[in-house]
């Protein structure tokens, strides 16, 4: 499995924050074992790992428990890169969103969390997924992420509408009202969710730097920061990393994702049989993978675990799960309590 990663533009941010709240930013690298020099080109890869101790460093020394509320307030397109970029030159808030899915590796590469974004009833949710406990839990990561989504969204519409409500999984780092300041609403802590909600009417709001031109051509370079990015893993790992980010969509075709990896259906598969499997074989063994996962760690209903994992009905996913585990998920996870 990949390590995970963030990009040096956003631990440069990180830094900036620290340092404008009396930190000393050289000795904060020099604490978490980061030369400086690392993080002179933005796309570079920085450990998961030194983020995470860069931000709870950060808070300790600046005294400030909400720290990673203010480093999510304060992101700009520069922050997240290319990503960053190609979102403010989109038409829509809409549209703009669609861009993390696609792109929002060249920020944060885990393969602990997806970002997950569901519209029902005039609401939009969006949720940064907890898929695995492969790496640990971040309270300021995640403040960071959540706080970000929303500064960055009211930022690109000119508009600091409050949101409908917002859940963190993890007790309040600072003062409960600096976070319902800052997000405008009720805030929920100690949830099952990390997760931003707001009205799906905001989607159709226009971007104020949108420039179809630009956009077009930022598409391009995100797409080639990628491939720039993921080149030293294989072919394997490259498309599970896709995986995460479609299986909840449906969008798995091998034609889709070779497209994505910038290569023909035919390369892809010469290049995985290279590697000993094929797209099926991925595909297969990673849905059971994740199975697993949600069916031993959440209350998860096997409706929505059929979704998550890309099936359109459950009778499906329990046909899969039978084929590769010899036991339907129902009898799979009553096997799990009584053990």
């Amino acid at each position: 499995m990949r390590p995970a990663t963030s990009s040096a533009a956003f631990v440069n941010h990180v830094l900036d924050v620290a340092e404008q709240h009396g930190c000393d930013g050289d000795v904060l690298l020099q604490e978490i074992g980061l030369p400086r020099d690392r993080l002179s080109d933005p796309i570079l890869r920085v450990p998961m790992h030194q983020l995470r101790t860069l931000l709870a460093l950060a808070a300790r020394t600046s005294g400030l428990p909400h720290f990673g509320l203010l480093v999510g307030a304060s992101v700009r397109p520069g922050t997240y890169g290319v990503l960053g970029y190609v979102s403010m030159t989109s038409a829509t808030l809409g549209e703009s969103l669609s861009m993390i899915r696609r792109f929002g590796k060249i920020v944060f590469d885990s393969p602990s969390s997806q970002t997950h974004i569901a519209i029902n009833d005039g609401r939009v949710l969006i949720e940064d997924q907890r898929i695995s406990e492969l790496e640990p839990y971040c309270p300021f990561q995640q403040e960071a992420v959540l706080t970000g989504w929303a500064a960055f969204g009211r930022w690109l519409i000119a508009s600091n509408a409050p949101l409908l409500e917002v859940t963190l999984r993890h007790p309040a780092m600072g003062d409960p009202a600096l976070y319902e300041q800052f997000f405008g609403c009720p805030v929920k802590f100690g949830a099952q969710r990390n997760t931003l909600v707001f009205p799906e009417s905001m989607l159709t709001a226009r971007v104020q730097g949108a420039d179809p031109r630009t956009h077009k051509s930022l598409l391009l370079e995100a797409a080639l920061q990628l491939g720039r990015s993921y080149a030293p893993l294989s072919v394997i790992g490259r498309l599970r990393a896709l995986l995460v980010e479609h299986l909840p969509t449906g969008e798995v075709s091998l034609e889709s994702l070779a497209s994505q990896l910038a290569m023909s259906p035919r390369t892809l598969q010469r290049k995985l049989a290279a590697e000993g499997e094929n797209f099926s074989q991925v595909l297969e063994t990673f849905r059971m993978e994740l199975a697993d996962h949600h069916l031993r760690s959440t209350d998860a209903s096997i409706m929505d675990i059929a979704l998550t994992l890309g099936f359109s009905q459950a009778s499906a996913f329990s046909h899969a799960f039978r084929q590769a585990r010899g036991i339907s998920p129902a009898d799979f996870r009553k096997a799990l309590h009584k053990a």
